[in-house]
């Protein structure tokens, strides 16, 4: 005989407490909250690049909901703003931030602005214009500013608004992609961009924002560049057309190692030996539970 939860017993369900059953009970509250951290962590991304790169659409292409303000004549972003992206209880902060570039006295003052934000940055998503080809004051933030502080492993380069490089009038509207002649100038900027930056810890992604080209590919990029501690609550903001098995399947690794690190902290440094052996018994399938039960903690 199957039997089926009602309604509220669905409701009231709760896969953290499901998962530390195992434990015994006079310890399962404090080792709840902690990975109830870990389930309710904000994770922080900047995004960055010249005005006119699509920054604004690119985020409302990436997450559900309009988040960002979109202007094509002026500058949406001229000092440092914050929005939070909340669906449920799971929400995601970005700051947008000043572009480079663009004014010399400007550049100068963003300098420590630039190295101030960096720590609190989960990840950098660098936006930089299909067609632009100055690329001296970009090169000159990443390397004597962002690598140096610690930014090369957090910065993901985003090669956007790629429906118009040349031969642009070949773009096929139908099917938003882009031509032969069309991928293999992308290929080649793509190449161009990674040679004058100088990096390999992430590979450039090329999408078009507005056509809706290849942003899934770039959500799945930034799900693999996060820290695993960001990566659910990044991947639970993110539109459902994005949210591949691929993202999921990531998301979900990620947050099992995050827990059974929480988990070995705990065992080290807060039990008492004889549960610290219970505890260290029981920590693979307590990490399992909660995997199973990512898409409805994160879903």
């Amino acid at each position: 005989m199957v039997l089926k939860m009602n309604n509220t017993e669905t409701k009231n369900r709760n896969p953290v407490k499901d998962a530390l059953e195992i434990l015994p009970e006079n310890i399962r509250d404090s080792i709840a909250r902690r990975i109830n951290d870990v389930i309710s962590y904000e994770p922080v991304i900047g995004i960055m690049g010249k005005t006119g790169a699509g920054k604004s659409s690119l985020c409302n292409a990436i997450f559900k909901g309009d988040i960002c303000a979109v202007s094509d004549v002026a500058a949406c972003t001229r000092e440092t703003q914050e929005m939070r992206i909340q669906f449920g209880k799971r929400s995601v902060r970005l700051i947008d931030i000043p572009g480079v570039g663009e004014n010399a006295e400007r550049d100068a003052e963003y300098e420590q602005l630039y190295r101030d934000l960096l720590p609190q940055l989960d990840l950098v998503l660098w936006v930089i214009k299909g067609d632009d080809r100055a690329f001296s004051a970009d090169e000159h933030f990443y390397k004597n500013v962002l690598a140096p502080a610690g930014g090369e492993a957090k910065t993901l380069f985003v090669l956007n608004q790629v429906d118009k490089i040349e031969p642009f009038r070949e773009w096929d509207v139908v099917n938003a992609r882009p031509s032969p002649s069309q991928m293999q100038n992308i290929l080649d900027k793509e190449a161009y961009i990674t040679q004058r930056f100088g990096f390999t810890d992430h590979p450039v992604i090329a999408v078009a924002a507005s056509e809706g080209y290849n942003v899934t590919h770039l959500v799945e990029a930034m799900v693999r560049a996060l820290p695993k501690h960001a990566q659910s609550g990044v991947a639970s903001q993110v539109r459902d057309e994005h949210k591949t098995r691929t993202v999921t399947e990531e998301a979900t690794e990620g947050f099992g190692d995050t827990v059974d690190r929480v988990l070995d902290d705990i065992i080290d440094n807060t039990l008492p030996v004889p549960l610290r052996v219970v505890v260290k018994a029981a920590k693979k399938a307590v990490v399992s539970g909660l995997k199973k039960a990512w898409n409805w903690i994160f879903g």
